[in-house]
């Protein structure tokens, strides 16, 4: 019997959340040997958007392609599948002979777990040639050598979908795991055809399967009793109540009526809850996507937080959502309930409504007569006074600011005309298509004197002025992004959006590449440094050693260091990698924010060409005020 217990190793086989960084130690855990870091052993070390580039590239550009509209198509499948809730981008497993006591550091087996990890891991695809792995690497740091394997599951599903998706399940299937039940499912096949393979190791190195370190979910004793107890009791009550459905009718107690009631409640209950989430699950996968419009921006964002919070996906494009058609209801109930902020104070409202007429008066009293036209009340005196026809009481124009005082207002006339003549003059320099946003940016400009919009201010703390709209702001940006990127027609500005895309790309790029490399470089360096200092006595390595010696051998070779002494420069490098990926982060950000810039006006540019861009700030403006009234009432 004691022989039996030193020759035997329990096997370990778990999924795991999956933390790729923590694999690489890119962050290292208070369990981790910082000085046998260099001692670890990577198989694979892929970037994983890259990687799905490798895997699904083709296939997602021959599914977009045979889709119409754009909101239909999938711009990136990684991100996709992250979003998403029925696969992960990635799975983990974590693979483990014996424990600490029988294969920790200075075991008798220590270099044997060593091995056959090693031999599991290079038999790993070939067992799964589904399981695409990006990452994999033998922990040799901690208490017990051990492998993470990161891998992404793929399907061919030629009629459905991508032509190459991520699916688990499928996966396993396409590799003949079938499921008997909901308990014994692929899953469940899969990781006990691994454990099987895992105890054929064993055996070639006179080993057999000790199942003392059988996996469970993480309890303590206390935890244990407590969930063993409580399915004791609970196999137990059954077992009572199907025993008093056995009995006539007319036997039973008030208690055994009571307890065969209950169970029957419980069943309903739970029959209850599977239908509706299989009803749920249904319509999610049959629904279709319709448009579901809103006008203002800050409604949007309301009522995509609210859908969000609901778990309910959409997609979202300028001024519209395309929504599950089964959740156009809810989308009203959260529109509902919006609240603009932007309905102001009585004396901000009276300010807003002189700083418009500004623009259209000749002088001051022609700009009271034209209040008098919108229903206010004039008091004349030392200072004066209006009551507006949604205030009670008269307002001091005074106590509105130093910039409502008569001089100062008829200042404010005298320069009305400045603003439209500015933009006049560099209408008549302009190329055909700055003219056409100079052209609604004078209309605009009317429709807020003729209080078809009401403006909302681009710094909220000064006075409305032209200058200091927001809507006219947004189009001046326009002409100014124009002239700093020399667009000349709407096509100059989808070529100019592609050159920056791929400009963002190249960036991303290089930084992903500056990223990888110092952790990549620093093991390096480490590789070097053994290399140098065992190949000198190879002969006194063990199997390992001289497989570490072989990898390292590959790394001198490829950097073409001749000594040790070399390595200063690979050193320097590293010591200089921050730097270069702080400047590189600095170009995509200006990248990116010079994208931005063209992205904004290609949905600008294509409201005004459309001449949608005044219609849709005066639904949006009608929208606000409809939304005014109801916070009143409420």
């Amino acid at each position: 019997m004691a022989e039996q217990t030193r020759n035997g190793l329990s096997v370990s086989f778990r999924l795991d959340d999956g933390i790729v960084e923590h694999n690489n130690r890119e962050f290292i855990a208070k369990n981790v040997v910082r000085e046998r870091i260099p001692d670890n052993i990577t198989y694979k070390r892929e970037n994983i958007r890259e990687f799905y580039n490798q895997l699904f590239g083709q296939a997602l550009a021959e599914y977009n392609a045979r889709k119409a509209h754009p909101y239909q198509r999938i711009p990136d499948y990684y991100e996709h599948i992250g979003k998403g809730k029925q696969e992960k981008p990635y799975e983990e497993i974590v693979v483990q002979f014996g424990d600490m006591q029988d294969c920790g550091l200075n075991s008798e087996n220590w270099e044997t777990a060593k091995a056959m990890l090693d031999e599991y891991m290079r038999e790993f695809e070939r067992r799964n040639p589904n399981l695409k792995v990006f990452n994999a690497v033998m922990h040799l740091d901690e208490a017990t050598p051990h492998l993470h394997i990161d891998f992404v599951p793929i399907v061919h599903s030629p009629n459905r979908g991508l032509p190459v998706r991520v699916s688990m399940k499928g996966a396993l299937r396409e590799q003949g795991f079938s499921s008997a039940n909901r308990m014994e499912n692929e899953w469940v096949a899969w990781q006990e055809a691994e454990r099987e393979y895992m105890e054929e190791i064993l055996h070639k190195y006179g080993l057999h399967r000790d199942d003392k370190n059988v996996h469970r979910e993480h309890w303590t004793v206390d935890e244990y009793k407590r969930k063993k107890q409580a399915a004791q009791e609970i196999r137990s009550m059954n077992d009572h109540i199907n025993a008093l459905k056995k009995k006539s009718d007319d036997s039973y107690t008030s208690e055994e009526i009571s307890a065969i009631k209950n169970q029957n409640d419980y069943m309903r209950s739970e029959i209850t809850k599977r239908d509706e989430k299989i009803a749920a699950l249904s319509r999610q996968v049959n629904a279709d996507f319709v448009p579901y419009e809103i006008y203002s921006d800050d409604k949007l964002q309301y009522v995509a937080d609210g859908l969000t919070r609901a778990k309910i996906p959409f997609i979202e494009e300028s001024r519209m959502l395309y929504i599950p058609d089964y959740a156009v209801k809810t989308a009203n109930a959260i529109a509902s309930h919006y609240q603009s902020a932007n309905v102001g104070t009585i004396r901000d409202r009276i300010a807003l409504d002189i700083d418009r007429l500004i623009y259209s008066s000749m002088s001051v009293e022609n700009l009271l007569s034209k209040l008098k036209e919108r229903g206010y009340e004039i008091k004349h005196g030392k200072y004066i006074a209006v009551k507006s026809p949604f205030a009670e009481r008269y307002v001091r124009l005074k106590s509105l600011g130093d910039e409502y005082l008569t001089k100062k207002l008829e200042k404010r006339i005298s320069l009305n005309g400045t603003y439209a003549r500015k933009v006049k003059e560099r209408m008549s320099r302009s190329s055909e298509m700055e003219k056409k946003i100079c052209s609604v940016i004078l209309d605009t400009t009317v429709a807020i004197q003729q209080f078809r919009i009401i403006p909302k201010k681009t710094k909220p703390q000064k006075i409305y002025t032209f200058s200091n709209d927001e809507s006219l702001n947004l189009l001046v940006e326009q002409l100014s992004t124009i002239g700093e990127f020399g667009i000349a027609s709407r096509d100059g500005i989808y070529a100019k959006a592609e050159e920056l895309k791929n400009s963002i790309d190249e960036k991303t790029e290089e930084l992903k590449a500056l990223s990888n490399e110092a952790p990549t470089l620093k093991s390096e360096i480490a590789q070097i440094r053994f290399y140098f200092e065992n190949v000198q006595n190879r002969r006194r390595l063990d199997s390992m050693g001289q497989i570490r010696l072989a990898a390292a051998k590959e790394v001198v070779d490829k950097h073409g260091i001749r000594s040790v002494s070399e390595i200063a420069e690979l050193e320097e490098r590293l010591k200089l990698l921050p730097t270069y990926i702080r400047t590189v982060q600095n170009k995509l950000a200006e990248e990116q924010a010079r994208l931005k810039r063209v992205n904004r006006l290609a949905d600008v540019y294509e409201s005004v060409i459309e001449g949608n861009y005044i219609d849709n700030l005066i639904r949006e403006n009608i929208e606000r005020q409809f939304n005014n009234k109801l916070c009143k009432c409420n």
